[in-house]
């Protein structure tokens, strides 16, 4: 996708490109994790947020915070990591 007629679907593939990097070269890199968040924003008017892991994306605005993006945390997310084949841990 075309990043400036259609930012949202284009970051989103950036992420999924970038996993499956990853998963690709998990052999290689060992058991680990990432986390991302990725704020853009496009002509003073428009903000994208996309966010992997437990990142989080937060406007202050007149000094209140506001939160822009979910927190991806595995214990609340546990049965669809495992479903895809991955794992949760507590080991470092």
């Amino acid at each position: 996708p075309n990043f400036w007629t259609n930012p949202e679907e284009a970051v989103m593939k950036a992420y999924q490109m970038t996993d499956e990097t990853i998963l690709d070269k998990s052999g290689e890199l060992g058991r680990g994790g990432s986390t991302a968040v990725t704020a853009i924003l496009i002509d003073g008017e428009k903000l994208v947020i996309a966010n992997v892991g437990d990142s989080r994306a937060v406007l202050c605005r007149k000094g209140a915070a506001k939160q822009l993006s979910v927190d991806h945390e595995p214990d609340k997310e546990r049965s669809e990591i495992e479903n895809k084949g991955g794992f949760v841990t507590l080991l470092p």
